[in-house]
């Protein structure tokens, strides 16, 4: 048997599958082949990140109560923080798109380091499309989706390696609703790795995948994060750079995926530099 799978694209099976059969497809492949992808040798989430999710995760199962105030009152604080900065900021736009100017289902791929960047932009200037958002089911995704739906994001809560193919299927439902979804290309670290859940997902919708970068100066760099975050301060400039809309082909074997692994990748750090230069302007 051929290490490579190669999924049948023609004919009556072609015109009956659903992004649902897709993805299952896409992950058998991945479970079942011999051959390892490429996986970018770095550190994921240090000791003080692991610790404070034993922390938070620990206060959700002994305290809920006081769990759950406390999460939705940091949530309103860095909701009201968020929309300040929105309005003060200086929103520099660049690339194939302006934002909030996007096509209309996609996917949205960025790196986990520029969320914080691109929930401002988003505070500031509101696409008129939906925009769903995954977070993960960890205790601080509690207060993420909090906050998310606060700034006007459809959340839909998932992740991890037992939810991963579960979650895309549940974005791929918000897509065929005409929504676009916001994924972070390096999930949950390493950080600037790219994983396979945002190709996955754009291929099996077939919907196009747009990269996104979005950085800000000056910011409060998070240096002891998995992914030094930087998140805008009022006054700031926020730079958000937008790529060529790309259509994924189906993701029928190991090559394919590799190529297009390479293609976000490069891409992204692309955009990265992209933002840089022009907040440096």
């Amino acid at each position: 048997m051929q290490d490579d799978y190669y999924i049948e694209a023609s004919g009556v099976k072609a015109d009956t599958e659903t992004a649902a059969d897709r993805l299952k497809m896409i992950e058998r492949l991945l479970s079942t082949s011999t051959k390892q992808l490429p996986v970018k040798k770095q550190s994921g989430r240090n000791l003080l990140t692991r610790s404070l999710d034993w922390f938070f995760g620990a206060t959700r199962h002994y305290v809920p109560p006081l769990y759950m105030i406390g999460a939705a009152i940091t949530a309103s604080v860095v909701y009201l923080y968020a929309r300040l900065v929105g309005l003060t900021v200086r929103l520099m736009r660049g690339g194939h798109f302006r934002w909030p100017d996007i096509p209309a289902p996609c996917v949205l791929a960025l790196w986990h380091a520029d969320a914080p960047s691109f929930l401002v932009a988003f505070a500031a200037r509101r696409p008129a499309v939906d925009l769903a958002i995954l977070i993960s089911f960890d205790a601080r995704g509690d207060f993420l989706a909090l906050l998310c739906r606060l700034l006007g994001f459809t959340v839909v809560r998932g992740g991890g390696v037992e939810h991963g193919w579960e979650v895309l299927m549940d974005l791929a439902r918000k897509i065929e609703e005409g929504a676009c979804v916001v994924l972070t290309a390096d999930g949950g670290g390493p950080a600037r790795a790219v994983r396979i859940g945002a190709l996955a997902l754009a291929s099996a919708t077939r919907v196009p995948l747009v990269p996104l970068s979005a950085n800000c100066h000056p910011a409060i760099v998070e240096r002891r994060k998995w992914d030094a975050a930087r998140n805008p301060v009022p006054f700031a400039k926020i730079a958000v750079v937008l790529g060529e809309a790309r259509t994924i082909e189906s993701l029928g074997n190991l090559e394919t995926i590799e190529e297009n692994l390479r293609y976000l990748q490069s891409t992204l750090e692309e955009l990265s530099t992209e933002t840089r230069k022009i907040l440096a302007q």
